[in-house]
């Protein structure tokens, strides 16, 4: 497991909150799924396994404070925003679409940068149509390591567990409608009984009765 040499202090009453990025399977890239709190990287990591890899497929972990993160939208880059980073490699994360899902970034690559300024121009240059960008310096990172025994180790155990994103779930007027039109609505069986009405008590008064009105 590779980590920066970073430990924090809680913030408040928490620790500082990590963005955690899952790497399903070799052909896919790295996703922004979530955050967790954390008070180091390997606390972080272990948290984000924990939540985020409980079911799904995985191959890999990582995990950077959220203070790390460059990141700006195009109205933000048109008020004039400015970023401040160490020289050296950047990954680039992107937002492509407004659809609503687990992730929210993609990293799509590197490069090489002067400062955090020039990341977030090559980015900018690289995808010109994103709805949001994220620079990160590569140091910023802790990570699993990569290879079978890792994938074993962490990932492997939950293979077996049956999931479902909330995607596969209808809603329940749907379901039952379908149940219904199936004809595989549970009914109710012969000896089933209504509930009881509760007896009067001993002061309740009858309800008045109809009386005729003289003529």
């Amino acid at each position: 497991m590779t980590t920066p040499a970073t430990r924090t202090s809680p913030q408040g009453d928490q620790w500082p909150r990590w963005e955690v990025f899952k790497k399903d399977n070799d052909r896919r890239p790295y996703q922004a799924v979530g955050s967790v709190h954390a008070g180091d990287p390997q606390h972080a990591l272990v948290t984000a396994r924990n939540v985020f890899v409980r079911r799904p497929a995985a191959v890999s972990l990582w995990v950077v404070r959220e203070q790390d993160i460059l990141s700006a939208t195009p109205e933000e880059i048109a008020r004039g925003v400015t970023f401040r980073g160490p020289a050296g490699t950047y990954h680039v994360g992107i937002k492509a679409t407004h659809k609503r899902s687990m992730t929210f970034v993609d990293l799509t690559g590197t490069v090489d940068a002067t400062d955090g300024e020039d990341a977030m121009r090559q980015a900018r240059a690289q995808h010109p149509d994103a709805l949001a960008w994220w620079v990160i310096p590569d140091e910023a990172f802790a990570r699993t390591e990569d290879g079978p025994d890792t994938v074993e180790s962490w990932f492997a155990p939950a293979a077996e567990k049956t999931y479902k994103q909330q995607q596969y779930y209808g809603t329940i007027g749907r379901h039952v409608g379908e149940l219904k039109r199936a004809g595989l609505m549970p009914s109710r069986t012969p000896d089933a009984q209504a509930a009881p009405r509760p007896a009067a008590t001993p002061d309740a008064r009858p309800a008045p009765s109809a009386q005729k009105v003289p003529q």
